[in-house]
């Protein structure tokens, strides 16, 4: 599986039946972010990678995955 990850290149998004989520969030690579998925669960960490089917959150030094169909909503936590 090819991933995205802050260090690589952009790669042709139009390959994947998720080009809108992957291409909508590859800027929140490397950033905090909250993501809504179905059922209102909310979980928060740093958007670690970025794959065709699901993306990587690090939590605490712990990855949690999360399938993209399943994602309602990615707000990035704004600097003040």
């Amino acid at each position: 599986t090819v991933c995205i990850q802050r260090s690589d290149f952009l790669v042709q998004m139009n390959a994947y039946p998720n080009a809108y989520w992957l291409e909508a969030i590859q800027n929140y690579l490397g950033q905090m972010v909250a993501v809504q998925q179905e059922g209102n669960r909310v979980q928060q960490g740093i958007l670690a990678a970025i794959c065709p089917d699901y993306i990587v959150l690090d939590v605490c030094q712990t990855p949690f995955y999360i399938r993209i169909d399943k994602i309602v909503s990615i707000m990035p936590f704004l600097k003040k």
